[in-house]
């Protein structure tokens, strides 16, 4: 791509070394995961007048560009780390643009992601530095600071390349999308394969104080690009929800890194670690409770159809009150139902058969899942399918189905009845969560019937 020669203006000096063609990425919206084609040419300084193709940048000075003098992070229009389906949502009129990180060929760059006039596609202008004088550049004009530049181009209307592409309107960030001066950390709760959880606070502002959060951290060494997104999947999905069964969303911190997601602290820690609590065990109307609790919020998913692809007990999280909260959504997907092509990483202990044969997930393999946990919550938190180690073994065994989920010593019929309901081959034979929560509901109601009664039985006759 060949400048325009540019005559420089006044309070303006021109940039020897980098006249470098702006590096434009189109989306492509042919594709499930839409992918930019990134056209890069590397530029050299090798001396004092050294210009590409004979044109040199022009370098606009800070009082001339009008910028706020602003660091990036704290310009509204900054997004930090964001994917190209997140920017679609955002960008909805000509003109609209945004700042935001995104990696290519490895490494970290900023991108202006704008919508073109006549355009249904955004299109992507890395920001590229000068390496003497380290200005900022994407087409034509050099800046000291990205503020300016985008000042610049935004007030006199100056084009990203030779297509005319202006910004005009600054996408600013939402409510949660967070700063990390908000989020302090305090005491760390675990460590997974992509990150650390850590109890924290959250700082709302001077009027509406600070409340108590779990931060979820990703770990920015050696991160590829995919795996930051499938981090941020979680966010992306729980963003949608409102449920008093499933935690909390307050935001995410993508301005720099480390990475954060911020939500509802469930200071009862896990389901699991509840139910394997031998000196303090749940309660028959615990266990009901939790049951029930737990497939409220899945009816809730059903409706939003949102597949959770993980429920398990270890999942299930408890608030002060032991109220379940369903957390841990990085599995899970919008839709009615998905193919998996690859099973890495996946609960095979809790999946259901076509899940386990052909990768298939629906609501259905999710009543699956919640059939093995109301199993955990009625066996103390066993692990299912103890009694095998090896994992092909246990796919074969419950395809095959040689491999049964018994009912744990002491569970009362009428759960019986319901988890086995949910373990049924066919999933066309399987309750929707709909139904289940309303049997569950009933059944914890006349529990708490009868145990009023025998209360009152046991008052009258001096017991």
């Amino acid at each position: 791509m060949v400048f325009e020669s540019a005559t420089t203006p006044k309070a303006s000096t021109s940039v020897s070394g980098s006249s470098a063609p702006p590096e434009t990425q189109r989306s492509s919206s042919g594709s499930r995961h839409s992918r930019c084609k990134c056209h890069l040419e590397s530029t050299h300084e090798t001396g004092p007048s050294q210009s590409l193709r004979g044109k040199k940048l022009i370098q606009i000075l800070s009082e001339e560009a009008g910028g706020t003098a602003r660091q990036i992070e704290d310009e509204s229009f900054y997004h930090g780390f964001m994917s190209d389906d997140e920017c679609k949502s955002l960008l909805t009129n000509a003109g609209d643009f945004l700042i935001r990180r995104t990696e290519i060929e490895g490494e970290m760059q900023y991108v202006v992601t704008v919508l073109p006039e006549n355009s249904k596609e955004i299109t992507n202008f890395v920001i590229r530095k000068t390496r003497s004088k380290h200005l900022y550049y994407v087409y034509k004009y050099a800046f000291k600071t990205i503020s300016d530049l985008i000042a610049y181009h935004k007030r006199m209307k100056k084009p990203l390349n030779v297509e005319n592409v202006c910004i005009v309107r600054g996408i600013g960030r939402s409510d949660w999308q967070l700063a990390h001066e908000q989020i302090e950390r305090n005491r760390k709760l675990g460590e997974g394969a992509f990150g650390e959880v850590w109890e924290g606070t959250l700082n709302l502002g001077v009027f509406r104080g600070s409340i108590p959060v779990a931060v979820k951290i990703l770990h920015s060494a050696n991160i590829s690009k995919d795996e930051r997104i499938k981090f941020l999947r979680e966010a992306n999905v729980m963003l949608k929800l409102n449920h008093p069964n499933i935690i909390k969303f307050y935001g995410v911190a993508t301005l720099k890194d480390p990475i954060m997601i911020v939500m509802e602290l469930a200071s009862g820690g896990s389901l699991l670690a509840r139910v394997q609590n031998t000196k303090r065990p749940p309660t028959e109307m615990d266990k009901i409770r939790y049951c029930a609790e737990a497939s409220s919020g899945l009816a809730y998913l059903e409706t939003v159809q949102i597949i959770h692809r993980d429920i398990a007990a270890r999942n299930c999280l408890l608030s002060a009150d032991d109220e379940i909260k369903l957390s841990d959504f990085g599995l899970s997907l919008l839709g009615i139902n998905y193919r998996e092509r690859s099973m890495k990483n996946v609960p095979v202990r809790w999946l259901s058969p076509e899940t386990l044969k052909h990768g298939y997930f629906s609501s259905k393999t999710d009543v699956w899942s919640f059939g093995i946990t109301i199993w955990e919550i009625y066996s103390g938190g066993q692990e299912p399918y103890a009694e095998v180690e090896d994992n092909k073994e246990l796919r074969r065994g419950v395809i095959d189905q040689r491999l049964k989920i018994c009912s744990p010593f002491g569970m009362p019929p009428m759960m019986q009845q319901i988890m086995f309901s949910c373990l049924a081959y066919d999933p066309e034979n399987r309750p929707t969560f709909r139904e289940l929560n309303a049997k569950l509901s009933a059944i914890r109601s006349n529990t708490i019937s009868h145990i009023k009664f025998s209360s009152k039985i046991k008052g009258l006759f001096g017991f």
